[in-house]
């Protein structure tokens, strides 16, 4: 892209604007107050629920991501012991139940 071009893109960009304000400036001259009052109230409301949404899906989307991250640790530290002899698999379970932590009193 030219630098020509850039001036004619803008040009346009800024025509684009000049224009969409004279609409805004003559409607609101022809319907009144009112009924701009009215569009930016809707336009605002919803801007917010749009930000709300965006804002809510990227938590979502933390969330299970760390969801995963958490299933993929259990799931290689499984392969980690099952790969394991059986005597070496047999050891660790007892471990893990002779743990406090684990223990069928403390449930």
């Amino acid at each position: 892209m030219t630098t020509l071009d850039t001036l004619f893109l803008a040009g346009g960009v800024l025509h684009a604007n000049a224009t969409a304000a004279d609409h805004v400036i003559n409607a609101a001259l022809f319907y009144g107050p009112g009924l701009l009052l009215t569009a930016v109230a809707v336009t605002g409301w919803r801007g917010l629920r749009w930000c709300t949404n965006r804002y809510q899906d990227r938590a979502d989307r933390r969330y299970y991501a760390a969801v995963a991250y958490r299933l993929n640790r259990v799931w290689d530290e499984a392969n980690t012991v099952l790969n394991q002899d059986d005597d070496e698999v047999n050891d660790y379970l007892e471990a893990l139940l002779d743990t406090p932590a684990s223990s069928k009193e403390d449930r």
